[in-house]
């Protein structure tokens, strides 16, 4: 490959295979798109379309069944647990591609352990929706 010519991605650098972006050690998971194709149990769309800023919280029935819960499932029950969260909001917390977060959300949804709503006034009237939708956002 001429090194003049310029890359149609610049951002990446020459040579680098395409895999997943390194962590926090310069390490890179190899593994990432198998784990999330096991937590979606090979699912790739949600039962219940759910937006980046869908609220979801624990149910009563969801409380109770934290503890039963496992992995993610039992993640985003105990953060919803605690106060309402958007979808984006639990995907940039629980460092899991946000498919993800909408797929097992979804069945937790359906399963009655969640409960979802979406913010009654215009959500770029909402600052503080805004600042946490940015900050879930530059934490992927």
């Amino acid at each position: 490959m001429d090194p003049d010519v310029t890359a149609v991605r610049p951002f990446l650098e020459r040579g680098r295979a395409l895999s997943s972006p390194p962590d926090a050690s310069g390490e890179g998971h190899p593994h990432t798109g198998v784990r999330a194709y096991a937590i979606t149990r090979g699912r790739a769309h949600a039962s219940v379309h759910l937006e980046f800023e869908t609220m979801l919280q624990a149910t009563v029935v969801g409380r109770d069944a934290a503890g039963a819960q496992r992995f993610e499932r039992g993640d985003i029950v105990r953060l919803c647990d605690s106060e309402p969260l958007s979808v984006a909001e639990l995907s940039a917390r629980l460092h899991v591609p946000i498919g993800v977060v909408r797929v097992v959300a979804a069945d937790l949804l359906t399963e009655g352990l969640l409960e979802s709503f979406h913010p009654t006034e215009n959500v770029a009237d909402d600052v503080l929706l805004l600042t946490r939708l940015i900050a879930g956002v530059r934490a992927l």
